[in-house]
C-alpha cells in the first residue's frame, strides 16, 4: 500500500519534469519577442472593437458558447503509461485515491484556463451590461461548479467504450453548458435555470448509474493520457527534437497530383521528399491549414493596414518556425544517406519548399485582407507576405540550420 500512496506524487514529479524541460525551450527569445508583439496587437485591436460594440450585439450567445465549449472540454490527467494496464490493472480497487488526485490536477489547472477565458471575455460583458467586479466573481464561481459538473461525468463516461455515449456524452454536456450560462448572462426566470439544473443533475445520476461497478477502461485512459501528451510533444517538437513524438501518417493519394510540378532528377530529390512528408504527416499538415485558417478569418475583419500585417507576419513566422524540424526528420534513417547526391541539394530543396509554402500562405492571407473590403491593403499585405517568405526561407532558416547541424 506505501508503494501506491507514493506513485502520484512520483508521477508527477516526472510530469513536471518533462513540462520544464520542454518549456525551456518553447519560451526562448524568438517566442517571447512573437507574444509580445503579437499579444499587444491583440490586446490593442481587441480594446478598440470593444469600443465599437453596439447595444444588439449577441454577447450572451457569444460567451455561452465560448464558455461551454472550454467547460465540455474536459480532458483528465492521469499521469499512466502502457504498462500500467499490465501491473496496475490487480490493484484497481486500490487506485482511487491515485484518480482522485488526478482529478484534483485536471480541475486546478482547468480552473485556470477559465479564469483566463472569462476575462478576456469580460470587457465585452460589461460594455453590453454595464456589470462590475461582482458579476465577475459571480460568473467564475458559477464555472467552477460547472468544471466539476463536466469532469465527473466525463470520468463517468470514460468507464464505458460504447462509441454512442462516448459521441453523446461531450453532445449533451456543451448543450446544457450552454443553455445554462445562455440563461444566466440574460438574466433570464428562475424557473428556467431550476430546469436546467434538474435536467444537468438527472443526466450527472443517469451517467453514475449506467457505468455502476463497471471497472475502468484501461485501454481507453491510456489512449486518452498518450493522445494529451502527444498534443503537447507536437507544440514542443516545433523547437526542438522530441524523441517520445509519435506522428500520424496519412496516404493522402487526392492530393498526388501536386507532385506532378516536381521534375524528375537528382536536384529534386530532396524536395519531392520532404514535399511528400509535408502532405502525409499530420503533424505538419495539420499546423499549416489551421494556423492558415485562423489568420484567414482574423484578416477578413481587420480593417487596419499595420494590424493585418503585423497579423500576417506573426502567423507567417509561427509557420515557418515549425516546419523547420522537418529538415532533419529523416535523419535517422539509414537510406536517406546512400542517396547519390550532394548534401547541398538538401539544404536548397528545403529553402526552395519553405519559402513556397510561406509563399502560398501569403497569397491566402492576400486574399482574406481581400474580403476586409480594401484591396490596397490586401496587395500590401501580400507583398510584405512574399517579401517574409522570401527572406525567412533564404536568410533565416539557413542560421536556424545552422544551428541545428551543430548538436
Amino acid at each position: 500500500m506505501k508503494q501506491i500512496n507514493e506513485l502520484w506524487p512520483e508521477r508527477l514529479q516526472e510530469f513536471i519534469k518533462e513540462m520544464r524541460r520542454y518549456f525551456k525551450y518553447m519560451f526562448n527569445d524568438h517566442m517571447k519577442f512573437v507574444l509580445i508583439f503579437g499579444g499587444g496587437a491583440v490586446i490593442y485591436y481587441y480594446s478598440q472593437w470593444v469600443k465599437q460594440l453596439t447595444p444588439d450585439f449577441p454577447i450572451s450567445l457569444v460567451m455561452s458558447l465560448v464558455l461551454a465549449f472550454f467547460l465540455t472540454v474536459s480532458p483528465i490527467i492521469t499521469l499512466l503509461k502502457e504498462g500500467d494496464m499490465v501491473f496496475l490493472l490487480p490493484l484497481e480497487r486500490d487506485l482511487s485515491g491515485y484518480f482522485k488526485k488526478g482529478m484534483k490536477l485536471s480541475f486546478i489547472i482547468q480552473a485556470y484556463l477559465l479564469l483566463f477565458v472569462l476575462a478576456a471575455l469580460m470587457p465585452m460583458y460589461f460594455k453590453a451590461t454595464g456589470a462590475g467586479l461582482a458579476s465577475f466573481l459571480y460568473l467564475f464561481g458559477l464555472l467552477l461548479l460547472l468544471k466539476y459538473w463536466n469532469l465527473r461525468i466525463h470520468w463517468d463516461a470514460m468507464k464505458t467504450m460504447d462509441q454512442g455515449t462516448q459521441i453523446a456524452d461531450p453532445l449533451i454536456r456543451f448543450i446544457l453548458n450552454a443553455s445554462g450560462l445562455y440563461l444566466i448572462v440574460e438574466k433570464a426566470s428562475w424557473w428556467f435555470l431550476v430546469a436546467i439544473l434538474l435536467i444537468m443533475v438527472a443526466f450527472a445520476l443517469f451517467m453514475r448509474a449506467s457505468v455502476k461497478n463497471k471497472l475502468l477502461k484501461w485501454e481507453l485512459l491510456i489512449e486518452k493520457e498518450q493522445g494529451r501528451m502527444q498534443m503537447f510533444y507536437r507544440m514542443a517538437n516545433m523547437f526542438t527534437d522530441v524523441p517520445h513524438l509519435k506522428s500520424k501518417v496519412r496516404r493522402r493519394k487526392w492530393l498526388d497530383p501536386v507532385f506532378h510540378f516536381i521534375s524528375f532528377g537528382d536536384k529534386n530529390t530532396f524536395r519531392y521528399l520532404y514535399s511528400r512528408t509535408l502532405v502525409r504527416t499530420s503533424e505538419y499538415s495539420g499546423l499549416i491549414v489551421r494556423l492558415t485558417l485562423i489568420a484567414a478569418v482574423i484578416l477578413a475583419f481587420v480593417n487596419n493596414l499595420y494590424v493585418a500585417i503585423g497579423v500576417s507576419l506573426i502567423f507567417l513566422y509561427l509557420t515557418g518556425f515549425q516546419l523547420i524540424p522537418i529538415f532533419k526528420r529523416h535523419d535517422a534513417k539509414v537510406w536517406i544517406h546512400l542517396y547519390p547526391v550532394p548534401s547541398l541539394y538538401k539544404k536548397l530543396d528545403f529553402y526552395r519548399l519553405l519559402v513556397q509554402v510561406l509563399a502560398i500562405q501569403g497569397l491566402v492571407f492576400g486574399a482574406a485582407t481581400a474580403l476586409s473590403g480594401s484591396f490596397i491593403n490586401a496587395g500590401l499585405v501580400l507583398a510584405v507576405s512574399l517579401l517574409f517568405a522570401f527572406v525567412f526561407g533564404r536568410h533565416y532558416a539557413p542560421g536556424r540550420i545552422k544551428k541545428i547541424e551543430q548538436y
